[in-house]
C-alpha cells in the first residue's frame, strides 16, 4: 500500500509510506486541533488501484499547568492578569489559603458567563466591580462541582477570584477558568496595520498584515520564557499553539486558508488578541 496525508487547508500531498504490506500506520509531528486528509491505494507489481480518501482530525494540544497567566503576582487585584475571552484559563491553588485574580475588560456592554472546572477539591469563583470590593457575583456549589457565574456587564474593568474553600488547594492539579462572551464584547480598534481586540496592544506586535507566507509575533516584554501563541479560525478553533522560542517568533502560515485569523498572546504580563488576514 502507498499512504498519503495532507492538511486540509494544503494542496500538497506528503507520503507517509509507500510499498508498505501493514494495515496500520503511525504518523507523528501533526498540528494539533486541525483537519487532515489521508488516502491509500494497493501498490502492486503489475498496476495500482486508485486512491481511496478519508479525513482525520487531531486532539487539542494539552495545555500547560499552571498556565502563563496563573503567574506569582496575581495574588491581588494590582497584579491580576487580563483574561482572554473564549479560552480556557489554566492555575492552580497552591499553597493553602492562595488566592487567583485575574482581570477582565468589556467595552462593549452585555452577557458573559464565568466558568470554573476541572476542579481537583472544593473551589470557588467570584466577580467584583472594578475597585475590587465589591462584589457582583459569586457560585459556591461544593464539591468538585463546576461553579458558573451569569452576569450582565456594564462597559468596564472587572476581577474575577478564584480561591479554594476552607483552604483546598493542590499545587499539581489545574483548574479551568472561563470568561465566555454572550453579547458582552471588547470592541475592534486598527492600530499600525494591526487590529486589536483590546484598546491598544501593550503585549505583542504582529507583522505583516495581511500576511501571505510567513506570519512575524513580536513581545513587547522582554521576558518570553512563559510566552505562548494560539491562532483560531473565523470559528474559534485552535489551529496553531506553539511557545514562544524567540523574539520575534516566526509562524508559517501558508498552508491556512486565506481569511480572518485571530491570534491569543499570552506572556508573563497578560494576555492580548489580534485579528490578521492571510491572503492567497
Amino acid at each position: 500500500y502507498d499512504v498519503d496525508y495532507k492538511l486540509t487547508s494544503s494542496g500538497t500531498w506528503i507520503s507517509s509510506i509507500a510499498g508498505t504490506t501493514s494495515l496500520s500506520r503511525n504518523i507523528t509531528g501533526l498540528t494539533a486541533s486541525s483537519t487532515y486528509d489521508w488516502r491509500v491505494r494497493t501498490n502492486c507489481s503489475g498496476a495500482s488501484s486508485a486512491y481511496t480518501q478519508g479525513a482525520f482530525t487531531t486532539s487539542a494540544a494539552p495545555s500547560a499547568c499552571p498556565g502563563a497567566l496563573d503567574v506569582s503576582t496575581n495574588g491581588t487585584i494590582a497584579g491580576a492578569a487580563t483574561a482572554p475571552f473564549n479560552t480556557d484559563i489554566k492555575g492552580t491553588i497552591s499553597p493553602a489559603n492562595d488566592i487567583d485574580f485575574y482581570r477582565i475588560v468589556i467595552t462593549t456592554g452585555g452577557t458573559a458567563t464565568i466558568t470554573l472546572g476541572t476542579l481537583p477539591f472544593d473551589y470557588d469563583v467570584k466577580l467584583f466591580a472594578s475597585n475590587g470590593t465589591t462584589q457582583l457575583g459569586i457560585s459556591q456549589a461544593g464539591g468538585t462541582a463546576s461553579e458558573t457565574i451569569n452576569y450582565t456587564f456594564a462597559a468596564g474593568t472587572y476581577y474575577v477570584q478564584v480561591y479554594g474553600y476552607n483552604g483546598a488547594n493542590s499545587s499539581t492539579s489545574c483548574y479551568t477558568l472561563r470568561v465566555q462572551l454572550g453579547t458582552a464584547s471588547k470592541s475592534l480598534l486598527n492600530n499600525n496595520g494591526l487590529i486589536s481586540m483590546n484598546n491598544e496592544p501593550t503585549i505583542a506586535k504582529l507583522y505583516p498584515n495581511p500576511v501571505k507566507d510567513v506570519l512575524y509575533i513580536s513581545t513587547l516584554n522582554e521576558r518570553n520564557d512563559a510566552s505562548r501563541i494560539q491562532i483560531m479560525n473565523a470559528s474559534g478553533k485552535i489551529i496553531i499553539d506553539q511557545q514562544f522560542v524567540e523574539n520575534p517568533q516566526t509562524i508559517d502560515v501558508k498552508s491556512l486558508s486565506p481569511g480572518m485569523y485571530i491570534v491569543n498572546v499570552t506572556t508573563a504580563i497578560g494576555s492580548e488578541q489580534y485579528k490578521f488576514v492571510k491572503e492567497d
